[in-house]
């Protein structure tokens, strides 16, 4: 909290000096220095890690604080009541005294500096008697004026400053002795850096590093070899066809990457390449093979098929990877993956492929290939199939096959009542599924029709597919029946029910050419059923499966409301229909309560006749007692009209 007054007291005062006479502060000139301070910095110089010791010299001042590594332009604020400072980084660090006396507010800079002293980084080759030393230009070697290495033989040192080369050779006589680099400080500066006694044997700089990094065929035949070599060190680069020995073709000293261009090659033709280094000794390292990679396309009816050579080199194989127009499409992990078919081209559209062979430090790429996809005219579709799915949806699958196919395409899907010939697109705009879904039908009251086309790339198209058309399922108390109307234009082979019963699981049975089945389930017990029919196309390439109907075996008595016996032949029996019933016994009652009719017959209806005269019009009365197919008992009651 003191620090802090004493700051804003300084600030304060500074300024009210200042402004006192009606000046404001010089600019040009900063705030180290307004006048009236002093103050002792020991020591001013040093190396390394310094400590410095801060006296006040001001006699009655008061508020005397510092910042000890001002930046020397903005306003002096946050001044601490310090008496000493470490610097452990090299630089020049400027240090600012504030203070007041008799009410007048003084500032004065004074600058430290510590030079570098750490010892330099470098590298040592040596070979027989000739010696290398690498200098590791960082932000330690840039911090001393210059670095001397001393090769130890009483021979003139070697200097570097920023901005020479970083490598230094020696020959010696004899033993070479010991070597090192440290730093010096500019003139005038008594410290020095630390000495870095080079080893060769803990630092060796090997042959090893030598490796080719890139080999890239181009479309006319020139190889493009990319490598890494040593400065002041001998590389030869060899090549071959595999019919003989190989061709040197260059020598070069160069370090970092080299390139270099082997001319008049058949791109189609695999090559292997070698580099052999030499060290100032004469001695050598024979790098591993390297191969060219050939890429051949071509078109087939899915896509572009593309196919290349085995990599001849499996030591540190990691991969291939393939481009297209210069960007990736595909990678392939195994070294016995050599085809691929790009079924995502598009007909009649050029496309450049290259092949890239990779290793954990290498890559070989293939000429460039280009291919324009071509298509043959897609075949008509003969295997499809149409399901009912739900009440508002069909289901349509498609299995195109043949020529003219292609990796995208459209597949057209064309609807129709049944009965009509006037087909309509259904499908979007690029339909790339197989498997459709028309949810915009109601197959509860009408049967529709599909056929397909399928569009490719190129775009050609199919001729249509014959129309398959949806079976429309309906069920009475005692049996099913169905569409009438075949659902392929070729014609029905068969017809199959599939019963599915929630205890025993699906059956499926046979029934020919006809369109119902009688349900035959008085032997079963409170069990439910689904029943589908599926039908087939002759030469069965063709399905349609109808809607699915429910069953549950409880019994159902289904009793009429009204009849009209008038001889027209509609509705002329009070008819009783039921389901699951085991025992029927029923009577009717006129108006007065007089039983009119009986019957244990659930087939035989009353026909409005009472002791074989007309019955008249108006309400009855009817009971009915029966049992189910467990031989559970019922009863219903309830009115009815007759109508004349």
């Amino acid at each position: 909290m003191r620090l802090q007054l004493l700051s804003i007291f300084f600030v304060t005062l500074l300024f009210q000096s200042f402004y006192a006479n009606g000046q404001a502060p010089v600019v040009t000139t900063g705030y180290c220095s307004t006048g009236g301070g002093d103050f002792d910095v020991v020591p001013a110089v040093g190396c390394g890690s310094v400590t410095v010791t801060l006296k006040n010299n001001v006699v009655g001042a008061q508020n005397v604080g510092y910042i000890t590594n001002y930046d020397g332009t903005s306003v002096p604020s946050g001044l601490k009541d310090v008496f000493s400072e470490t610097y452990s980084q090299p630089g020049t660090y400027t240090i600012l005294q504030g203070g007041s006396k008799a009410g007048v507010g003084f500032t004065l800079c004074k600058q430290v500096t510590v030079y570098e002293r750490k010892m330099v980084n470098a590298l040592l080759e040596s070979c027989g008697t000739i010696s290398k030393v690498t200098i590791v230009d960082d932000a330690i070697a840039r911090s001393y004026d210059h670095l001397e290495i001393n090769w130890g033989d009483g021979k003139a040192n070697s200097e570097w400053r920023v901005g020479n080369g970083l490598v230094f050779t020696h020959a010696f006589t004899g033993t070479v002795p010991q070597i090192s680099v440290k730093g010096i400080n500019k003139p005038g500066v008594s410290c020095t850096g630390l000495e870095n006694i080079l080893s060769a044997t803990s630092q060796n700089i090997s042959l090893d590093s030598v490796k080719i990094r890139r080999v890239e065929m181009t479309a006319n035949g020139t190889v493009n070899i990319l490598y890494k070599g040593l400065e002041k060190t001998e590389t030869e680069i060899l090549y071959g066809d595999g019919s003989g020995a190989l061709t040197s073709v260059d020598k070069n000293s160069s370090g970092g990457d080299v390139g270099v261009l082997i001319d008049n090659l058949n791109p189609d033709n695999q090559y292997n390449i070698q580099l052999i280094a030499k060290d100032a000794c004469g001695g050598s390292l024979i790098s591993d093979e390297v191969g060219t990679m050939i890429l051949k396309s071509s078109t087939e009816k899915t896509g572009n098929l593309l196919e290349w050579n085995k990599y001849a080199y499996p030591g540190d194989f990691t991969g291939y990877q393939l481009l297209r127009d210069n960007l990736p499409i595909h990678g392939f992990q195994s070294i016995n993956d050599t085809k691929w078919v790009d079924e995502t081209a598009v007909c009649g559209q050029t496309y450049e492929y290259r092949i890239i062979a990779l290793t954990d430090i290498f890559r070989s790429s293939s000429a460039p290939k280009k291919v324009t996809m071509t298509s043959s005219k897609p075949e008509k579709i003969i295997q499809a199939s149409v399901s009912v799915s739900a009440p508002n949806a069909i289901t349509t699958e498609v299995v195109p096959a043949g020529e003219g196919l292609t990796g995208t395409y459209n597949l057209i899907v064309e609807r129709a009542d049944l009965g009509s010939s006037n087909f309509a697109q259904i499908s979007g705009v690029k339909n790339q599924q197989t498997e459709f879904e028309d949810k915009t039908v109601n197959t509860a009251s009408k049967s529709y029709c599909y056929r397909f086309i399928y569009e490719n790339s190129c775009p050609l198209r199919s001729e249509p597919s014959d129309p398959v058309c949806s079976i429309l399922l309906q069920q009475s108390p005692k049996d099913i029946s169905w569409t009438s109307e075949t659902p392929f234009s070729q014609g029905v082979e068969s017809y199959d029910v599939i019963e599915n019963e929630s205890n025993t699981g699906a059956t499926d049975t046979p029934v020919g050419l006809v369109n119902s089945y009688t349900l035959n389930m008085s032997t079963q017990n409170q069990a439910t059923y689904t029943f589908q029919v599926v039908a087939h196309s002759k030469g069965g390439n063709l399905i349609s499966f109808s809607n699915i109907v429910n069953y549950s075996q409880e019994f159902v008595l289904l009793v009429p409301d009204a009849f009209t016996p008038n001889a027209d032949n509609i509705n002329e029996k009070f008819e009783v229909k039921g389901l699951f019933v085991n025992t029927f016994k029923m009577s009717i009652f006129n108006r007065w309560g007089q039983v009119v009719f009986q019957s244990n017959d659930i087939n035989n209806s009353w026909d409005g006749m009472i002791n074989g005269a007309k019955a008249p019009a108006g309400s009855y009365v009817y009971k009915a007692e029966i049992t189910d197919s467990s031989d559970k008992p019922f009863s219903k009651s309830g009115a009815f009209l007759l109508i004349r």
